[in-house]
């Protein structure tokens, strides 16, 4: 590992080494229970479509 670097990357473990509790929808702010084992970038935004992100 080089300095700065907490762990392999792509493991959606968020900023502080823990998987997020929500999805959020960057485009209209919908808040979405997180369902484990799916990453949020892989669900939609059921008001507007767009992809969600982890909060």
């Amino acid at each position: 590992m080089t300095d700065g670097q907490r762990g392999p990357p792509g493991r959606g473990l968020g900023r502080r080494g823990v998987p997020p509790e929500a999805c959020i929808c960057p485009s209209c702010g919908e808040e979405v229970s997180k369902t484990r084992g799916v990453p949020c970038r892989e669900m939609k935004c059921p008001k507007c479509g767009a992809v969600m992100v982890g909060k």
